[in-house]
């Protein structure tokens, strides 16, 4: 530990060499820039009726013709008349090919690991999610013993969840970034690598969000969120990668911050070199679609704002240039899945979906009550869905998506009994990456 801690305050070290697989992601990363003002990029003025990741969303708007994404995100009130439905767009995307199925492995898993345990003097300010002690103690061993090339995790926000995560990283070959430990609360987002995998110069940003919720300080909310970069050569295929991990705005109320904020990230993602493979892992807080507007309650009073929360998923795709790794070149089938949802009714509050668990489709949802910590911690006020994503950009002919699913989704023997490892499931991919010619 004494090692790590050393290694952490030498400034910039394994910034601009060739890391070990034992050094430690520490030093000073630069900040990540500041979006343009809502109207100034061109992707601002995208035709939505044109975009074909936009327009399943154009045809739910009373005023389609004239809008653009700019004019879209302006508005602050409800938007769509009819479910925004992506069908078209994920139909087009399934008959896309899945690239090449040779070259160098990379296996990438995104997994939020819901270790928030906020205290406040105020009764309504502490905000805990379930079995938070149990977990972190066992959590790095688990994950880190898959054989995981590429790990990008959300909600790590103690410093000493961090700490403790290294060190099992670093005994296990990996190297990691988790910004700096004076602003890592402002996000609490990890990188790990494994470090034979890392060779030339490298980049490090560390950045918040622009855009944030108000008053979280006092209601108990997360406000500290935003997303980390690591560029690097892959040493493989001599490709230059850039990794990215983000956490967005939860819940449907704030579906225009959410939406801003992945405005701010793709835009960031899209200004890399057309060279560079990115891959994102992203705890996104949306899925691609909702069939009903309101679903859920929330003490006594219902959720609505999901169909504007599905704006996120498709304006992040074309701020950033961005494929989702699940929809390419495979029929998952987000909107069948969606329709599979039994209606809710007042049990779902007392038992998960008040026993329907079983008419889920097994493979595509991240958040749901079937898992026990989701339910503990936001039973009946949540639709199941795809809040969790991997998505990736890449030179053409340079990156095939070989294989893709869930992680972590059975219960394990942990120390506070037999549960999931987070209230998210995990997401992994596996890409298949070409030499560098």
């Amino acid at each position: 530990m004494r090692a790590a801690f050393w290694t952490q305050l030498c400034v910039g070290m394994a910034l601009l060499a060739t890391v070990s697989s034992t050094a430690v992601g520490g030093g000073r990363p630069s900040a990540t820039p500041s979006p343009p003002k809502l109207g100034d990029s061109p992707a601002d003025q995208k035709s939505m009726t044109s975009a074909p990741v936009l327009q399943h969303l154009a045809a739910s708007l009373p005023d389609s013709g004239s809008v653009t994404p700019a004019t879209l995100l302006s508005r602050s009130g409800p938007l769509f008349v009819t479910a925004p439905d992506p069908s078209p767009y994920l139909a087009q995307q399934a008959q896309l090919s899945r690239g090449p199925s040779d070259g160098h492995p990379l296996r990438v898993l995104t997994f939020n690991l819901g270790l928030l345990e906020k205290r406040s003097f105020l009764p309504f300010g502490a905000q805990q999610n379930p079995n938070v002690p149990s977990r972190r103690a066992s959590i790095s061993e688990r994950v880190l013993k898959d054989d995981w090339d590429v790990l990008l995790l959300q909600e790590v926000w103690d410093w000493s969840d961090v700490t403790r995560l290294a060190e099992v990283a670093e005994r296990q070959g990996y190297v990691w970034f988790a910004g700096s430990k004076r602003h890592h609360k402002h996000h609490g987002l990890v990188i790990l690598v494994r470090g034979d995998l890392i060779t030339g110069a490298q980049v490090r940003s560390e950045g918040r969000f622009a855009d944030q919720i108000r008053g979280g300080r006092w209601t108990g909310e997360q406000t500290g969120l935003g997303y980390l970069t690591w560029s690097f050569t892959h040493a493989p295929s001599q490709r230059h990668l850039r990794l990215s991990t983000a956490q967005l705005q939860p819940h449907p109320e704030h579906w225009r911050i959410r939406t801003l904020q992945a405005r701010q990230l793709g835009l960031d993602l899209a200004a890399t070199s057309q060279e560079t493979i990115v891959v994102l892992g992203a705890a996104l807080y949306a899925a691609p679609y909702y069939p009903e507007n309101a679903f859920g309650e929330d003490r006594g009073e219902p959720v609505s704002g999901w169909w504007q929360s599905a704006l996120t998923w498709p304006m992040l795709q074309l701020y950033g240039n961005l494929l989702d790794t699940r929809t390419l070149g495979h029929a998952l089938g987000d909107v069948q899945a969606m329709h599979a949802i039994p209606d809710w009714n007042p049990g779902w509050p007392k038992r998960p979906m008040n026993g329907d668990c079983p008419m889920l489709p097994p493979h595509i949802f991240t958040t749901t009550d079937c898992n026990s910590l989701h339910f503990r911690a936001r039973g009946g006020r949540d639709y199941p869905a795809r809040s969790d994503h991997v998505f990736f950009r890449a030179p053409d002919g340079a990156v095939g998506v070989f294989q893709t699913g869930l992680a972590y989704v059975q219960p394990e023997v942990l120390r506070s009994g037999r549960h999931e490892l987070s209230d998210h499931y995990g997401v992994q991919v596996e890409l298949r990456i070409q030499p560098s010619l």
